[in-house]
């Protein structure tokens, strides 16, 4: 005759076997939840970089700037001082890091040899930013986003004599650096500043002189105001 457990029995022995393994899930869950990230190669620091980077930081820049280019060495005597206006690009990698594509055209009258006449001076550049954003630094400096920036490109020169229709043109290589600030007039999206450049510019006829013996070197200074919308 078959022997039967009782019912009861059954319960009791399921409740032991349940008691005895509960711990062990419960130290499971709890080691995949709260275990130290670390262990698995996670930089935490790097995260909550990425993250301010993502949800403070400025992207891409599109801009305007308006000032005035003047220039150095025997340059300076023979080219006035003129009206200069372009745009730019800049594309954040980080939130100090940044890489920029400009374009700026100036327009100035000269008198060589007693001929007077317009040249423009056109640059096409592309520049490395640095933004000043260390918790170091004073919240007024922070406010300003200071910048420094160095770049090279092409500076293409057209000259008008007054009597003659046509004009000439030379290019040569530079290289210019700087810096400025940018104020925020809406949160993170608009800025107005003021940004300054010195630009050494090689046009093959700089080491000639005038008629007259004014050396044609010389590089220039360039100083505008910014306008920047950014995305």
């Amino acid at each position: 005759m078959r022997k039967i457990t009782p019912f009861w029995l059954f319960w009791v022995l399921f409740g032991v076997v349940a008691s005895s393994s509960f711990p062990a899930w419960s130290q499971s869950d709890k080691t995949d939840i709260y275990e130290d990230a670390s262990a698995y190669g996670y930089d935490i620091k790097q995260s909550q970089e990425d993250e301010i980077f993502f949800y403070e930081s400025r992207f891409v820049d599109i801009g305007l700037h308006l000032g005035g280019r003047a220039f150095t060495g025997g340059l300076g005597q023979l080219f006035g001082t003129g009206f200069s206006a372009g745009g730019f690009l800049t594309y954040y990698f980080t939130r100090q890091f940044a890489g920029e594509f400009t374009i700026n055209d100036s327009f100035h009258q000269f008198l060589i040899d007693g001929r007077s006449g317009w040249a423009t001076l056109l640059d096409i550049l592309g520049r490395a930013k640095y933004y000043f954003m260390s918790e170091g630094y004073s919240k007024g400096l922070l406010f300003a986003n200071p910048y420094l920036f160095m770049g090279g490109g092409l500076f293409i020169r057209t000259k008008w004599l007054n009597d003659v229709p046509a004009g000439t043109t030379d290019q040569g290589p530079g290289f210019d650096f700087g810096g400025g600030f940018e104020i925020p007039i809406k949160a993170r999206q608009v800025f107005m500043g003021v940004q300054g450049s010195y630009q050494l510019i090689f046009f093959q006829d700089e080491g000639a002189k005038t008629a007259r013996g004014t050396s044609l070197s010389g590089d220039a200074i360039n100083f505008v105001m910014t306008l920047t919308y950014s995305f």
